[in-house]
């Protein structure tokens, strides 16, 4: 490498440098010593989009400097598609950080230098640097921020948003650096006095809430087609369009569009292949890096190739486009030329690398192994030795010829436990921090860094040998890691929308119309009311602070509940006898618990070292919520009560490794595992997993499904029935009477609700004294998680794998060239395809068409109207790979994990609901692979308001997991439905979903406090206090501008429970509204009131003229003695009346002096003394 860096030294621009044998990750240490020695800045040209990703992260275990990524647009020439905000954002943070000069490392893929982008210079006018204690003009800045691209919204929470909240402005731009600091991906907080920037902070956009302040940011522009603020530059750019459609003969229809669009400043989807309309002129990616730069173009003969595929795809979608005569530019215009490319690459020196010595140019070779040899003897020597062992002997062999060991782990978890695994193997073992810029030789250590190289490589000159974890355990990792500082996901701020005309319940009233909210004022004394409409237009407004006793109607299916009548005894009829139906399903669940915390069952020994290995080989990261699944199972399995677990979480969240584990510890104690799953398609799903997982262990994994033949399944039954299957996957087949188990220890149960009575019947015979774990991928709600908890153990996965690629999102009119694009893109890279269209009459016209355009792939179809049989046969093939394209309804399997498959195309998508569409979306992006959805519709400009918002939702939270609340509502309903059972849907629709769930969670905590034994009877009174103080008690709107927000922080407020939440939510309005107004702090006062006179049970607290009074309930638990002892202390101040008042004399009106009159009180009735 010293004798390549010389050589660099010395070139000069123009002069290309060839290099054969230096491979990716090795390119990657080079690459970091350039940057380092020659003190000049790179450019690293990789042939495709996955290995620049793979460079990003490998050049940041060896390099501190920033290292950027300059994505491609992912989207088809010539198509009617935009990029995703998040791509758009990343594009041109790197490139103004590459402008000033602030990284000196960038990777790019090849096919991203042909796209021609907006004058650089456009950026730095554009940019604005913004610095605490500076005055900055916020109009000024508003207004910058509109010509900038940025959308105005009232709640900042995805890129290229913006808000104005008084003094307060949140922006969400594209990542941002400042120099010598690291590079920061989230949205920003200004925080102003007058024009004064009092304080910059990023903030979590899920929970709203700020997280560091900081001194400085540049806040870039959001898009790089910008529609000019006068009308006249405006017009100039239609006339322009107008003149090029007169002159190429286009189209009419779509022309006029497009016109419309322009003129009045719209962006529209494939507005990208107009940019030079926009603009003068041009650049070039290669215009924007320093004439000094040093160009690395890696594996020179597959960026040819991959440049020629991309050429000829713009040459032939240009045609096409022609044909039809559809508005396009000449691709010279959006596209840099191969001689043009040429001559700017010449200005540079470069230096090539290639994979094989070229006899024609003059190449400087170097030695770098790889270890494809070292894997397969691994791999050989495992199932016999383990994988330790042989690693081991291998560091020993490189050790004794004084060469050095370095193993690149997946994450500092990772890192301790083979630090401890190789210590116990006798090696010296050194952990170091990144980035590790100087290997060294020390050929007595093994030197562990936390992360993990793409692969691993040697360079036996420099006696220097790194191992990746991830090549010798699993599968390398999904995406980049990123020096991004982006803030830990927060609790989400979503409460359920209410919308006028919607159904809501009312905890004493009953179901009726919510209105909308509403001020009255009396006097001097302004209040906001939740006005609801009840039977025969009788009226009932709600004071704001009892918010938390109404709910929006949620049932179990669409029927509409009857409307009640206000003051009526019907409503009291049903809520009395869900009640005692709640107090039945509590009691059963909390006996069905008492009696298996008695059942003896078998306890399981600790984990050993091949349980270790099992875990290393993870290719993934665990989340928190999967650990704490695991390590709660093992737990359960080595103590001696029977498990009995329900994990809970999203497809591809990661429950079927939780099984893996599971099965792996019952297995290496000599016992059986049954996974009972209720498809065929699942069963073949889940075998293929266990056995993935399993290979290299000596473990047997068959699967027992209609798909095998009975000579087959006579086998497996047969090999069960004397132990030498460990597990067996299969349908209801496995509860046959045929099928006996030598040793059977542990349960798998795959949504266990999808199986009929007669089956469950079985299954309670088969789980009597046996560990039992279920997997459900029906979201479960909150409050029913907190009734199951100390009721059935239950662990729940919230949170998707790290690192996975967030699902990019297009929304497009739909066009047979977008579906054409998207299935040969999928396809070239060996990938499947889902197309769903929602219609059975015209579904397999569909396939048909999409036969004829792409000839080459193979197409099924699949529907619920098949038979049975054949719709498996077809979910199987598309399992197995011999399906490309799979054209079907909405009932792609829910639990299917089809990792192959990344590509799903959903038409007519404005039809679809939110959630459905989410859903489907999940059914992409389950692999090391970039996933995308496309979402097709009639037309752009006919959508209803409605889907539109539900698209742009989908577009908005295309990250993972990205707080997307939105969708989960109506699915966790089902997830209720599903756990509490069928008996109980009438009983939900009866009174709502929520209503139902606070019943059953109120009941379940009286049951555990009383004991089981108590009756109905004797629960505890459930009231909400009700306070009347001749006081403002409201957030003004001028406080909280949009509706919407300030309903949400409505509900916040009335639904704490505790004093402790009161102080965070005060610095929650803080941070995002500024200072809280009077009318808000008497808001929040009242809330703390009523949470301590709960406890008290006392209902009700009335202001007069001078005095307090407050209104016991017979349960209360003060004595009499208490009061009248406190009444006969107070000086003639209080007095108790016969109606159970205590009425207190108060000399002041002023709302301090009341709340503190009141709080004393309580207080004092808290006391055991007085």
């Amino acid at each position: 490498m010293d004798k390549l860096l010389t050589h660099l030294q010395k070139s000069s621009p123009g002069q290309i440098t060839n290099v054969s044998g230096l491979r990716p990750p090795a390119v990657a240490l080079f690459a970091a010593r350039c940057q380092r020695e020659l003190n000049r800045p790179l450019l690293l040209i990789a042939p495709n989009e996955d290995m620049a990703a793979s460079l990003e992260r490998d050049l940041q275990i060896f390099t501190s400097a920033t290292v950027l990524n300059f994505p491609s647009y992912d989207i088809p020439p010539y198509t009617p598609l935009s990029p995703d905000p998040h791509t758009v954002a990343a594009r041109l943070a790197t490139l103004y950080q590459m402008a000033e000069g602030h990284s000196r490392v960038m990777v790019i893929a090849a096919d991203a230098l042909l796209r021609r982008i907006a004058p650089v210079k456009l950026l730095d006018s554009l940019a604005e640097p913004v610095e605490r204690g500076e005055d900055l003009d916020r109009d000024d800045l508003v207004a910058k921020l509109q010509r900038s691209g940025y959308e105005h919204v009232s709640l900042v929470q995805n890129s290229g948003e913006f808000t104005v909240r008084g003094g307060i402005i949140d922006i969400f731009p594209p990542p941002f650096a400042i120099p010598g600091h690291e590079l920061f991906d989230a949205p920003l907080r200004l925080d102003f006095f007058g024009d004064t920037v009092e304080s910059i902070r990023y903030f979590d956009p899920i929970s709203q809430r700020s997280l560091k302040e900081i001194d400085e940011t540049i806040i870039l522009p959001v898009s790089d087609i910008l529609f000019p603020a006068s009308e006249d530059e405006r017009l100039r750019i239609t006339a322009r369009f107008t003149e090029l459609a007169e002159r190429e003969q286009w189209a009419a229809e779509p022309s006029r569009k497009i016109e419309e669009y322009l003129g009045t400043g719209c962006p529209f989807p494939g507005i990208e292949f107009f940019l030079p309309l926009f603009y003068q002129g041009t650049d070039t990616v290669l215009d924007v890096v320093g004439r000094d730069t040093v160009i690395i173009e890696i594996d020179a003969l597959s960026q040819q190739q991959s440049l020629q595929l991309v050429r000829e795809r713009i040459d032939s979608n240009h045609a096409e486009a022609v044909a039809g005569r559809q508005p396009a530019l000449n691709p010279a215009h959006l596209f840099v030329t191969e001689e043009e490319l040429a001559d700017k690459l010449a200005s540079f020196s470069r230096l090539q690398v290639h994979d094989f010595i070229s006899p024609d140019q003059e190449t400087i070779t170097i030695s770098c192994g790889n270890h494809t040899l070292l894997k397969q003897d691994l791999d050989l020597r495992r199932r016999k030795e383990g994988l330790i062992t042989p690693l081991v002997d291998h560091i020993q062999t490189l050790q004794e010829q004084g060469h050095q060991a370095i193993i690149t782990c997946r994450s500092q978890r990772h890192l301790g436990n083979l630090h401890d695994i190789l210590s116990q193997h006798g090696l010296t073992v050194q952990a170091r921090d990144l980035p590790l810029t100087e290997p060294g030789a020390v050929a007595d250590q093994v030197v562990l860094l936390p992360e993990s190289l793409s692969r691993g490589f040697d360079l036996p000159l420099e006696k220097i040998h790194f191992f990746s974890e991830t090549e010798l355990f699993g599968e390398k990792q999904l995406a980049p890691r990123s020096r991004r500082k982006h803030p830990a996901a927060g609790e989400s701020v979503s409460f359920d929308q209410l919308a006028a005309g919607e159904l809501v319940v009312h905890a004493t009233h009953g179901i009726g119309i919510y209105q909308g909210i509403v001020n009255m004022t009396h006097g001097t004394v302004s209040n906001d009311f939740l006005h609801i409409e009840f039977k025969d237009n009788d009226k009932l407004y709600v004071p704001i602070d009892r918010l938390n006793m109404v709910s929006k109607y949620k049932g179990l299916t669409d029927k509409k509940p009857k409307i009640d009548a206000l003051g009526g005894k019907a409503w009291a009829k049903t809520k009395s006898k869900v009640k005692e139906a709640v107090w039945k399903v509590a009691q059963d669940l909390l006996k069905l618990y008492a009696k298996r915390q008695v059942a003896e069952g078998h306890a399981f020994s600790a984990p050993g070292e091949l349980f270790h290995e099992l875990t290393e080989s993870f290719p993934y990261d665990e989340t928190d919520g999967q650990l704490g699944a695991i390590n709660s199972c093992l737990d359960d399995l080595t103590s001696p009560r029977t498990m009995d677990r329900l994990v809970c979480g999203d497809v591809g969240y990661g429950k079927t490794e939780v099984a893996i584990r599971a099965a792996f510890k019952v297995v290496e104690d000599g016992y059986q595992v049954a996974v009972l799953v209720p498809t065929t398609v699942l069963a073949e799903q889940h075998a293929e997993s266990f056995r993935e997982r399993f290979s290299g262990f000596p473990v047997r994994v068959e699967s027992l499904n209609r798909f095998r033949s009975t000579k087959e399944q006579k086998e497996i039954i047969r090999d069960t029935g004397h132990g030498r299957v460990d597990v067996v996957i299969g349908t209801h087949r496995l509860l046959s009477k045929d099928v006996v188990f030598n040793r059977l220890g542990l349960l798998i149960i795959d949504e266990e609700h999808r199986f009929g009575v007669a089956h469950k019947e079985k299954l309670k015979k088969l789980r009597h004294n046996v560990d039992v774990l279920t997997l459900t991928a029906t979201p479960i709600p909150r409050t029913l998680q907190l009734s199951l908890l100390g009721v059935r153990d239950l662990s729940v996965i919230s949170s998707p794998p790290r690192h996975r690629r967030s699902v990019k999102t297009f929304v497009a009119r739909h066009d047979d060239l977008v579906i054409k694009e998207a299935v040969i893109k999928e396809m070239q890279r060996g990938g499947q395809v889902f197309l769903v269209h929602n219609r059975v009459q015209s579904i397999h016209e569909i396939a048909t068409r999409l036969q004829k355009l792409v000839p080459e792939a193979r197409v099924a179809v699949a529907h619920g109207q098949m038979p049975g049989k054949t719709l498996e046969e077809i979910m199987v093939d598309f399992v197995g790979h011999r399906i490309d394209v799979l054209v079907c309804t909405t009932i792609i399997e829910s639990g299917l994990d089809i990792p192959n498959a990344n590509t799903i195309i959903i038409t007519r998508a404005d039809r679809l609901g939110l959630a459905g569409i989410y859903q489907l979306r999940g059914r992409v992006g389950r692999s090391r692979q970039q996933a995308y959805a496309y979402l097709l519709v009639p037309s752009l400009d006919g959508l209803s308001k409605d889907a539109k918002q539900r698209l742009r939702a989908l577009m908005d939270y295309n990250e993972l997991g990205g707080g997307f609340k939105l969708a989960m509502s109506d699915l966790q309903i089902r997830g209720g439905g599903n756990i509490l059972g069928e008996s109980q849907s009438g009983n939900i629709a009866a009174v709502g979903y929520d209503l139902y769930l606070d019943l059953l969670q109120r009941t379940v905590e009286d049951l555990k406090r009383r004991g089981l034994d108590d009756t109905a009877g004797t629960e505890l009174p459930d009231f909400e206090p009700e306070i009347n103080l001749q006081l403002s008690a409201l957030i003004p709107s001028s406080y909280i501008p949009d509706g919407e927000q300030r309903y949400i922080a409505y509900r916040k407020i009335s639904s704490l429970s505790q004093t402790e939440q009161l102080a965070d939510l005060r610095d929650e309005l803080v941070d995002r509204y500024g200072a809280i107004p009077a009318a808000t702090e008497n808001l929040l006062e009242i809330i703390e009131l009523k949470i301590a006179m709960r406890p008290l049970c006392i209902n009700k607290l009335d202001q007069g003229p001078g005095t307090l009074a407050f209104s016991f309930l017979d349960e209360t638990p003060v004595l009499p003695e208490q009061i009248l002892l406190m009444v006969r202390t107070s000086k003639g101040n209080m007095r108790l009346t016969p109606d159970n008042r205590l009425v207190v004399t108060t000399s002041t009106r002023s709302a301090e002096a009341i709340f503190a009159a009141a709080k004393k009180v309580l207080q004092l009735l808290r006391a055991d003394d007085i």
